[in-house]
């Protein structure tokens, strides 16, 4: 099965709902976070980026950025 590439808009560091989100996507098992807009501040991003194993030229510091890089 191939799996659907995911890119998180928050959800970083301390964020509750962020963490549910990829558990249930780890669950389903038909996605795989590869990018993602994570925090405002963009040092915060690419920590938590870092910890999600996310590429760090694949965290940006909001979607729009997020979302014409990675169309």
């Amino acid at each position: 099965m191939t799996r659907l590439k995911l890119g998180m808009v928050g959800g970083g560091q301390g964020a509750f709902i962020g963490a549910v989100h990829r558990i249930a996507a780890r669950i389903d098992g038909r996605f795989e976070l590869v990018a993602g807009a994570l925090s405002s501040n963009p040092e915060r991003a690419a920590v938590s980026a870092a910890e999600l194993g996310i590429a760090a030229d694949r965290s940006y510091a909001s979607y729009e950025e997020m979302a014409v890089a990675e169309a």
